[in-house]
């Protein structure tokens, strides 16, 4: 697709799964934040029609006018007919594994920009095998994991090492993210995702392969040297002066990472590494509060 083509599209961006829990979120933002009548044009996207004029009615006399769209993750159709009105579709409907799959196809052939919030990387791997060459025809960009998985690490990462050229002239080598605190809890469909990746690994040797790879969405041939080590168990971080333990967001986090540098060929250096933790704090206390939480992930 051309710039022109790309241009002539109806809406700037679609928010696909807008009455979702995490939709709702968004669309709530850019009403707030654009409006419906501003250089921007955008709608709002869902399966219900009910639902959907539901939630544009919830806003009021400023969303009178957002324009809405009927598609659902399964009909080809109502998708192909979506991104033929979009520039941009942004998937807020998981868990991908399940919901996702034709919407990426659709977009990669069709020369529609993607984006999603999934923290899935066995399915990011599955979606890169299949359609990854039909994008690069179509000149689509899929743009995964753009939501709290993974845009802290990730652009947390980015930011690090432009201060560290800036500072010393070379980037940071072995770089660490420890989450201290954190506020909110896990979405239904973020619970959701994680069970169908549990089911998939326990149903599918590959795949418990895959989700143990950290280079998984590297391809074949990145230039690693240096092996990544995630925090799997009760560990004393020396540099933190703290327990640790592991971080549940890490499994797709550091993938988002590792994929990055080697996007931007290897930018962060060939023996670049990353993980993250959790802090539970020092000494005793620390080690206890350690124990409680693994004992919370077990179950």
């Amino acid at each position: 697709m051309s710039i022109n083509e790309a241009s002539n599209k109806q809406y700037d961006l679609v928010v696909f799964g807008a009455t979702s829990f995490v939709g709702q979120i968004l669309t709530t933002y850019l009403i707030e934040h654009l409006g419906t009548n501003s250089d921007i044009s955008w709608a709002i996207a869902a399966r219900s029609t009910a639902k959907l004029t539901e939630l544009r009615d919830s806003y009021g006399d400023s969303a009178s006018q957002l324009p809405m769209i009927i598609a659902d993750s399964h009909d080809e159709a109502s998708l192909q007919a979506m991104c033929s009105q979009a520039r941009v579709i942004i998937s807020t409907v998981g868990p991908y594994a399940l919901y996702g799959e034709l919407l990426v196809k659709t977009c990669a052939e069709t020369g529609t920009d993607y984006t999603d919030l999934t923290g899935e990387a066995q399915w990011i791997k599955q979606m890169q095998d299949k359609y990854q060459q039909a994008a690069q025809d179509s000149g689509a960009r899929i743009v995964n994991s753009c939501g709290f998985d993974s845009i802290p690490s990730d652009m947390g990462m980015f930011t690090l090492q432009q201060q560290a050229n800036e500072q010393f002239n070379h980037p940071m080598p072995h770089t660490k993210l420890r989450v201290k605190a954190i506020k909110g809890g896990a979405s239904g469909g973020t619970v959701a995702s994680m069970i169908e990746a549990i089911k998939a690994a326990k149903a599918d040797p590959k795949v418990r392969r895959q989700m143990g790879n950290p280079y998984l969405l590297c391809g074949k041939d990145h230039q690693y040297q240096q092996k990544a080590h995630s925090v799997k168990g009760p560990m004393f971080d020396k540099e933190f002066n703290s327990w640790i333990a592991p971080f549940i967001m890490e499994a797709i986090n550091s993938r988002i990472v590792l994929r990055s540098n080697a996007l931007m060929d290897m930018a962060y250096g060939k023996d670049f590494t990353y993980s993250e933790g959790v802090l539970t704090g020092p000494g005793i206390k620390g080690r206890m509060a350690l124990l409680c939480r693994l004992l919370v992930l077990a179950h």
